[in-house]
């Protein structure tokens, strides 16, 4: 990957971020509600992406061992220099997959939130109600 593709990636990793503390900070103003239905189809997506990502991950971490390109100090840089893609710095391979699953995970919880939210406002609704019908009608059985 050219140092502008990772920092294409970067970006839209850091806006992916940016945009589920949106959504956040949207459930916990209690701007956002979301139906349980609706909620549980997301989920599980995100549910499975994390799944996904879990996977590459596993596999990414194989990658961290050194190709065996030969005890010379080329082969010997380049097998590095491999390995250090895969996993090392901010940009290396395990490390986006990381920050993109803790993104995942953020969204699963704010999805959850909404949920749990939708499910509380329409509790208080339907308690509201009750009382209502119970001051208009108070002898029915």
């Amino acid at each position: 990957m050219s140092e502008v593709e990772e920092l294409q990636a970067t970006r839209t990793l850091a806006r992916s971020a940016a945009s589920v503390r949106e959504l956040r900070r949207a459930v916990e103003s209690d701007d956002l509600r979301l139906d349980p239905a609706a909620g549980e189809q997301i989920r599980a997506a995100l549910e499975d992406q994390m799944s996904a990502v879990d996977a590459w991950l596993a596999r990414a971490r194989g990658l961290t061992t050194a190709a065996p390109l030969g005890m010379n100090p080329v082969g010997q840089a380049m097998a590095a220099k491999f390995a250090g893609r895969a996993e090392g710095d901010e940009n290396s391979f395990t490390e986006v997959l990381t920050k993109y699953r803790a993104v995942l995970e953020e969204a699963r919880d704010a999805i959850n939130a909404a949920m749990r939210t939708y499910e509380q406002a329409d509790e208080r609704a339907a308690d509201d109600f009750r009382k209502i019908t119970d001051q208009a009608f108070p002898h029915r059985t």
